[in-house]
C-alpha cells in the first residue's frame, strides 16, 4: 500500500511540473538551450522576444521587402500589359481584337493579384503578432523570397506571371494564311491547216 501510495504521489507530482511548465512556456521569456554532449564547450542560444523598438523594426523590415514585392509585380504586369498592348496595336487587325486584348490584360491582372493579396496578408499577420523574435523576421523574408520566385522567376525559369504573359501573347498572336489558286489556261483550238 505505501508502494501505491508513493506511485500515485509520484505521477501527481509530475502531472503539475508538466502543467507548470506549459504555464511558464507560455509567459515570454527568454529561451536558453545548452548542449553538453561530447564536447567541452557548452553551447548556449539565446531567443529572446524583442521589446517594442526591436518589433517595430522587424515589422518595418518585413513591410519593406513585401512592399518592394508588390512593386515588381505591379512593374511586370504592367510591362506584360504594354507588351500585349503593343502586339495588339502593331497587327492589321487590332481592331477586330480588342475583345481579346481585354481579356488578356484581366487574366494577367487576375495572375497578379491574388500574389500581391497574399503578400498584404502576410505583412498584416506579421505586424499583428504580439512577440516576435528576428528568426521571425528571417523566416518571413525568406517566404517572401519564395513567393517572389514562384511568381518572377529566378532568372533561370520563369514564374507564373511571367508564363502567363508569355501564354497571353502567343494566344492574341494572329496567323495570315495566304492561299494561292494557280489558273490553267484554256485549251487552244487548232484550225485544220495548223495540224499540218
Amino acid at each position: 500500500m505505501f508502494t501505491l501510495l508513493l506511485t500515485w504521489v509520484g505521477q501527481r507530482i509530475i502531472t503539475v511540473t508538466a502543467v507548470s511548465v506549459l504555464t511558464v512556456a507560455a509567459v515570454p521569456t527568454t529561451l536558453v538551450i545548452v548542449s553538453n554532449g561530447d564536447h567541452k564547450d557548452a553551447t548556449i542560444a539565446l531567443i529572446q522576444p524583442a521589446d517594442d523598438h526591436s518589433k517595430a523594426i522587424l515589422v518595418s523590415a518585413v513591410k519593406k521587402a513585401g512592399d518592394n514585392l508588390i512593386a515588381k509585380l505591379n512593374t511586370t504586369e504592367s510591362g506584360c500589359t504594354t507588351q500585349v498592348t503593343q502586339a495588339v496595336s502593331a497587327s492589321k487587325v487590332a481592331a477586330k481584337v480588342q475583345n481579346q486584348l481585354t481579356t488578356a490584360k484581366s487574366q494577367i491582372h487576375g495572375s497578379v493579384t491574388p500574389i500581391v493579396t497574399a503578400i498584404k496578408s502576410d505583412e498584416d499577420h506579421f505586424a499583428s503578432l504580439k512577440f516576435v523574435t528576428p528568426q521571425d523576421e528571417e523566416n518571413e523574408l525568406n517566404d517572401l523570397h519564395l513567393i517572389e520566385i514562384i511568381a518572377l522567376g529566378d532568372g533561370h525559369s520563369t514564374g507564373t506571371i511571367t508564363v502567363t504573359c508569355q501564354t497571353v501573347l502567343i494566344t492574341i498572336t494572329e496567323t495570315i494564311q495566304i492561299t494561292v489558286i494557280q489558273e490553267t489556261p484554256p485549251a487552244v483550238c487548232k484550225t485544220d491547216h495548223e495540224v499540218d
